[in-house]
């Protein structure tokens, strides 16, 4: 719990440091334009950037008043060329979110992870600040299609899970996990406080906390779809002490290691239940619907806020839309590795078919038999 909350404070920091006429976001640009702008500020705009830095509203004209001076006097000696490719780095910027839809994660496949792994589900919903767009319907197929044991094994980690050397593979590939997608999640909350604080928005140039809202936004949506596979799936660990096959080699790795910690494919057998009560049904249908409109407005106020930045050069646009590629790419890879190690370690329950009381135990699966 203490991590979880230290990792959505690290993600709320950058909304949180919002001022009402922030004085700061001429300091510092990303570098392609960053010498440009600031010869711009000393020798042409030094009157209205000076107005600016007192932070002093003039009365009946909103704190726009103040920035938009300022915004006007340095596209006054923009040349023309480079008003040009400013426009055609706000093209490259808007497309982000659209990008990140392709090759993210969906709303499913993060739950899915977060019913065994919470933290690492976490940190992968905050290291891709995008979803994929899912429908009502297909939010509920795919969570069936799942459960009922249809998702592919097109990784072949089966082997790991048997393989002698799996406490190794186990301390290695989680470490690798936690390693990659906390790099990504750096790097999208970076971004997320360099587009905040040093940018200016065209739509709300008195403001910073378009893009961390925007950051902040993709995690909620995830959560959300935690929530709504916790009310509309049952999970139940299977003991397998008592089966023939059951022998110290076969057996789920015995360690003090939180599960969260352990890599899917190497984690006790388990099944998934879909829960029959109208009253599951009820609400994981709305919680359904309610992503599918949070997914459009995220698309759609990321696209305005992130179109909308001025004063950054094509180069730099690109290396941005290259940065969040990368963290969404990395997460992506790990999603797919835990949703195939769960596969590995699900014994599917389809139809009518019912898993025995005295094959399934809810607690101490770590505590093997003493003859073993």
């Amino acid at each position: 719990m203490k991590l979880f909350t230290a990792s959505l404070a690290a993600l709320l920091a950058p909304v949180f440091m919002v001022h009402a006429k922030p004085t700061h976001q001429f300091d510092h640009f990303f570098p392609g334009w960053n010498e440009r702008v600031q010869t711009i500020l000393r020798e042409n705009c030094s009157a209205p950037y000076a107005e600016y830095l007192t932070g002093e509203v003039p009365e009946g004209v909103g704190a726009q008043g103040i920035v938009n001076p300022l915004i006007d006097c340095i596209l006054e000696v923009f040349p023309e060329s480079r008003k040009a490719e400013l426009a055609t780095g706000a093209l490259v910027l808007g497309l982000i979110p659209t990008i990140l839809q392709t090759i993210g994660s969906s709303t499913v496949e993060t739950a899915l992870v977060g019913l065994r792994r919470p933290l690492l589900g976490f940190l992968i919903s905050a290291g891709s600040p995008a979803v994929s767009m899912t429908k009502t319907s297909d939010f509920a197929r795919s969570v069936r299609e799942f459960v009922d044991g249809s998702e592919p094994r097109e990784m072949g980690i089966d082997a790991l899970r048997w393989s002698r050397g799996r406490g190794k593979w186990a301390v290695l590939i989680a470490l690798l996990e936690y390693v990659v997608v906390g790099g990504a999640v750096a790097n999208v909350l970076h971004l997320a406080w360099e587009l905040g604080v040093y940018a200016v928005a065209i739509f709300a140039p008195d403001t910073i906390f378009g893009v961390p809202l925007w950051t902040l936004g993709a995690s909620l949506i995830h959560l959300t779809g935690c929530l709504a596979l916790w009310v509309r799936v049952r999970t139940r660990i299977v003991d397998s002490r008592n089966g023939q096959d059951y022998n110290a080699r076969t057996r789920p790795l015995d360690t003090w290691v939180p599960t969260q910690l352990i890599p899917a494919v190497f984690q006790p057998s388990m099944t998934l239940e879909l829960r029959q009560d109208k009253g599951s049904t009820f609400w994981f249908y709305v919680l359904s619907w309610i992503i599918s409109i949070g997914i459009l407005a995220q698309v759609a106020f990321g696209t305005l806020v992130l179109s909308g930045l001025l004063f950054f050069s094509l180069a730099d646009c690109l290396i941005i839309v290259g940065r969040y590629t990368l963290s969404a790419v990395v997460c992506r890879a790990v999603v797919r590795l835990e949703l195939s190690g769960m596969t590995a370690a699900m014994v599917p329950v389809k139809g009518n078919d019912m898993v025995e009381p005295e094959q399934v135990v809810l607690t101490g699966w770590k505590r093997q038999p003493s003859e073993m």
